[in-house]
């Protein structure tokens, strides 16, 4: 029995709804080259399987076929293909090598040109998905001054009090002040014979370098935009030490009510400043990547990033009133949203979807809520 391919399963459907490739990838978000690659069945243009089944999913989906069937066919089929002799594999077919036969010295140029291929296929996913990071990271030769070993917690400043953290040697905490990014970490501890001195690093996001300074218990430091390091600074912020021990401080941050003119507060034709509104704390969600899984950022409408992320990767996403999520293995990931708990996305192979909006609290309109609108 003439069982269809995958590919020709796909090709037909888009054909009988008179869809161009180009129409589905403006459709569905994906790309062309990976629309054609599982048409044609080249799917040496897929990093991994985990990015081969999250796209056939959606494809499957888009043109209403049944998923399950497809994934099953195209398991199937890899299967018949790991276990064919070397005869088969090397016979010429009718759609790429009509007619033309090989020896065995063009057989082993073909497959050394195709391993090539693949390998440059999988360097180049590999550098465009790490590169939204080395880009931010790194200009004109200068890379982040922030050690690479620093886990940074994401918490929330109020606006009307102070917020207490603690800092370590390994764990550092990221917040927000005037929708910019900040980072606060320890950079190294000076014991006395007295007292402990916590040499402390601030950075401000999309600056490269760190802003250093010193902070004994019970002293206290007023961040603003006066200081050369942190120039783009919008908003000043106190911070004070409570207590330094040999490998950890606490620290107290508030926020001040001026920010740097321009920046964020406008006023009104009569003079007046405008009120600002309290609690309005960004969407905040770091992800923590054990294994290599496809991922799609959307910001505030905008693409932030879409691509491969290897394992071991974090990636700190911030919007303000929107924000979408999309791994292709939900096992692979973990998540932090706005201080809450670690959970893991999904279950091992499944494409997941997370959205997130800020909406004005029902019971106190001055204040916001972060809401999901589900998976």
């Amino acid at each position: 029995m003439n069982q269809k391919r995958v590919g020709q399963i796909l090709r037909e459907a888009r054909e009988e709804k008179k869809l161009t490739v180009k129409d589905v990838s403006k459709d569905t978000n994906i790309s062309v080259k990976y629309i054609l690659a599982l048409e044609t069945e080249d799917y040496a243009q897929f990093p991994g399987e985990t990015f081969t089944i999250g796209f056939l999913k959606n494809y499957g989906s888009y043109l209403k076929l049944d998923t399950g069937m497809l994934i099953n066919l195209y398991r199937g089929e890899k299967i018949e293909e790991s276990q064919a002799p070397l005869e088969e594999l090397t016979k010429p077919t009718s759609n790429f090598y009509y007619d033309l036969n090989f020896d065995k010295n063009k057989l082993i140029t073909a497959i050394s040109v195709l391993m090539v291929a693949i390998a440059a296929v999988l360097l180049y996913t590999f550098i465009d998905g790490s590169s939204s990071d080395d880009d931010v990271a790194e200009e004109s030769g200068r890379r982040l001054e922030i050690p690479e070993n620093i886990d940074f917690i994401n918490r929330s400043v109020p606006e009307t009090r102070p917020e207490s953290f603690i800092l370590t040697a390994n764990q550092g905490v990221s917040f927000s002040a005037s929708n910019q990014q900040c980072k606060l970490f320890i950079s190294s501890v000076e014991q006395g014979s007295d007292t402990n001195t916590a040499v402390l690093a601030f950075n401000v996001y999309p600056e490269l370098t760190v802003y250093k300074f010193r902070l004994s218990e019970g002293q206290e430091k007023v961040l603003s935009y006066s200081i050369p390091e942190i120039s783009s600074l919008r908003r000043s912020i106190r911070i004070a030490a409570q207590s330094v021990t040999g490998s950890s401080a606490k620290v107290l941050v508030s926020l001040s009510e001026e920010e740097k003119q321009g920046a964020t507060v406008q006023s009104n034709p009569q003079g007046e400043d405008s009120t600002k509104t309290l609690g309005d704390v960004p969407i905040q969600v770091t992800l923590f990547f054990s294994k290599p899984s496809y991922a799609e950022f959307m910001i505030d409408g905008q693409m932030g990033f879409r691509g491969l992320v290897q394992g071991g990767e974090n990636k700190t996403l911030e919007a303000k009133d929107r924000l979408e999520i999309k791994v292709g293995d939900g096992s692979a990931v973990e998540m932090i949203q706005n201080g809450k708990p670690k959970v893991v996305l999904g279950r091992p192979g499944k494409l997941v979807k997370k959205v997130y909006i800020k909406t004005p609290n029902p019971y106190d309109s001055t204040q916001f809520i972060i809401k999901e609108l589900g998976e």
